[in-house]
């Protein structure tokens, strides 16, 4: 199954039943989730439903969601894939438990009679949302997996709890307010979509990844939260006694391991090839298994700086692989509103319409797709961590109070010059040298920084009672957590433990759109803590990221690969600013009716657009992200 649902009625002075028309109607949202039918559990003031993705059949069920064993009666929900469910199995199978299907729904009830949630999850690989109603304990529970590839979100007041893999399932509720929190506005500003276990409205949360949380049901209905509750984090342990050549054999090992365990005895399931360094590996490992031809899927555009597809066709020729490629001529403002339907909260990251589109073709061919996603994350492929650990030895050689008193205000008076050379644009690295190294890069993954957003976020920091966002802290505190004697461990730490799970947003909702599961080995739990191992020295060298990666398989890619730096799989937004969605912006956003005037300094937004448009500055990011959100609140608001 995949999109999971459900509603817990608190009895009050008139009690309310679960009612299946209710159950119905948020399933009904959901359905590009799990297109082959559904599955219900009504029984007084408990409703639980799943739109499933496989037609299943038990034997001793009132319902397919429906479990007895070991005495105890489960209702069991999940969205995702239990990747080493063979191993699973064996291990049950030994101690003598039968199981009816191959669905790894089963598995997980099975898994959860026998012991218990705590020791259940760490035996879990995988992406998975799962929520668990033991009836014999009065407890509902949820599950995020490691990396929060699988959303759950939901929603408690005075009279119900409700849940679901998307926030548009709890809004197809009649009752839900739909406040909007302020710290979250200002939290998509800072990372293009709203993190951790807030979301973009006030009632509505998120299921912290690697965590799980229970709800304990009361006699009167009441649901009492407990947790959120960690059973997985990135933790590395750094091993100073592996030689260079035994890393390579190990990273060698390991992906091929996942990679194989995660295709199992699929047929003909494709890969997105972007041509970087990531995808590529994926489709050399993945051309081993089976003599099939593995169907890969790019997309370009017409603009040269955005366009990898030469490097793809030249990573398809390497493994023959069958390639389904694109030039796209997206309609700027057609894409636009299929973003906001698939995004039902604000997700501004420039990669999620090419995510979207690529899913699109791939789903034409193929029901599964491999991916590269989660490789920048291990092996430390991002340009901005090469350029800050070129800071962090600039800020070694001064002591912290002097830096703070030449650079901060150098920081603020230096201009912004997206127009000249990168050498000529220095006032985001005189903001960071005045910094601690951790709070340096929070400003580095920042989408809009400090004093930019300050001026546009303006009549949001005027609200009464307004808090600010944290999300600096979070990023600046997981850093921390490296000691502070690896900088760019520190990083990683950052970019694991509070980026990616947000990147995962993107993949899932783009790919659960289009109807197609992406399986992504570079997320795999043992393939993380592998790389937390690796010492720093072997991730950058010689300039480049992702060094150890790179040399792991180099024998097997094009002499142009093993060089190339990182490039990302982006939108061209400042163009589309300037040309296709120019009057849509000045209109929605600019205009005298524009919903998100109540956060956004409008005449600052129209200062930054003039300067974008006429070249002066690149404010290409920000802007998207004010036509984002005010097209996102025209359709999920109104």
């Amino acid at each position: 199954m995949s999109a999971i649902f459900g509603t817990v009625y608190r009895r009050g002075n008139t009690f309310r039943p679960a009612e299946l028309s209710t159950l119905q109607s948020m399933g009904a949202v959901l359905t590009h989730r799990g297109k082959n039918g559904d599955a219900f559990f009504v029984r007084e003031n408990l409703g639980m439903g799943a739109c499933l993705w496989a037609e299943t059949v038990f034997e001793e069920a009132d319902s397919p969601i429906e479990y007895r064993l070991g005495g105890k009666t489960l209702i069991v929900l999940l969205d995702g894939e239990i990747y080493n469910s063979a191993e699973l199995r064996e291990e049950l199978d030994d101690l003598g438990l039968e199981l009816q299907t191959e669905e790894d729904t089963e598995l997980l009830a099975f898994l959860y009679a026998e012991y218990g949630l705590e020791r259940l999850l760490p035996r879990l690989r995988g992406k998975f949302a799962a929520a668990i109603l033991d009836l014999s304990e009065n407890a509902l529970y949820f599950v995020r997996d490691p990396l929060g590839q699988k959303p759950l979100y939901y929603y408690q007041d005075g009279e119900k709890l409700l849940f679901a893999s998307e926030i548009k399932g709890i809004l197809a509720h009649e009752n839900v307010n739909r406040e909007i929190l302020p710290t979250a506005v200002e939290d998509y500003f800072i990372m293009g979509c709203v993190p951790g276990e807030r979301s973009i409205y006030r009632h509505i949360r998120k299921v912290m990844h690697g965590s799980w949380m229970k709800f304990q049901l009361r006699e009167d209905g009441s649901a009492e939260p407990q947790g959120p509750f960690r059973y997985w984090r990135f933790t590395p342990q750094t091993n100073e006694d592996v030689t260079e050549e035994e890393w390579l054999d190990r990273i060698r090992e390991q992906l091929e391991e996942t990679i194989s365990m995660m295709k199992g005895e699929i047929p003909g399931a494709g890969a997105f090839l972007s041509g970087g360094l990531d995808s590529s590996i994926v489709v050399a490992i993945q051309s081993r298994y089976g003599c099939e031809q593995i169907p890969t899927f790019s997309i370009g555009f017409q603009e040269n700086a955005f366009n990898e597809l030469n490097f793809a066709e030249a990573i398809s020729d390497r493994f023959g692989t069958d390639m389904y490629e694109e030039i796209v001529e997206p309609d700027a403002v057609e894409e636009l509103k299929n973003l906001v339907e698939c995004y039902d909260e604000p997700y501004s990251d420039p990669s999620a319409l090419p995510t979207l589109l690529v899913s699109r073709l791939a789903a034409h061919h193929v029901s599964i797709v491999f991916s590269g996603d989660g490789g920048d994350e291990c092996f430390a492929g991002y340009a901005r961590q090469i350029h800050d650990m070129k800071e962090d030895m600039l800020r070694s050689l001064m002591p912290g109070f002097l830096r703070r008193m030449i650079f901060g205000p150098l920081g603020l008076i230096y201009p912004k010059m997206d127009f000249m050379p990168r050498i000529f644009r220095l006032k985001t690295a005189f903001r960071n040298l005045s910094m601690s190294a951790g709070d340096a890069y929070a400003n580095s993954l920042s989408f809009c920084r400090n004093p930019l957003r300050q001026k546009l976020l303006a009549p949001l920091y005027r609200m009464q009672g307004f808090v600010p966002s944290d999300i600096g802290k979070q990023f600046s505190d997981a850093f921390a957590l490296a000691g502070g004697h690896d900088t760019l461990l520190g990083m990683q730490m950052a970019e694991i433990s509070v980026a990616l799970p947000e990147a995962m947003v993107k993949v899932d909702r783009a790919s659960m759109m289009c109807g197609l599961e992406v399986r992504s080995p570079f997320l795999d739990t043992k393939v993380l803590e592998l790389a937390g191992q690796i010492p720093s020295e072997f991730k950058i060298r010689e300039g480049l990221g992702k060094w150890i990666l790179r040399k792991s398989f180099e024998p097997q890619f094009p002499m142009k690969l093993k060089s190339r730096p990182k490039q990302g799989f982006e939108l061209p937004t400042d163009a589309w600013l300037r040309g296709p969605l120019k009057e849509i912006f000045r209109e929605e956003v600019l205009g005298k009716n524009s919903r998100i005037s109540q956060w956004v300094d409008i005449n600052y937004a129209k200062k930054l657009y003039r300067d974008h448009a006429q070249g002066i500055g690149s404010y290409g990011g920000t802007l998207w992200s004010l036509l984002f959100l005010e097209k996102w609140a025209e359709r999920w608001l109104d």
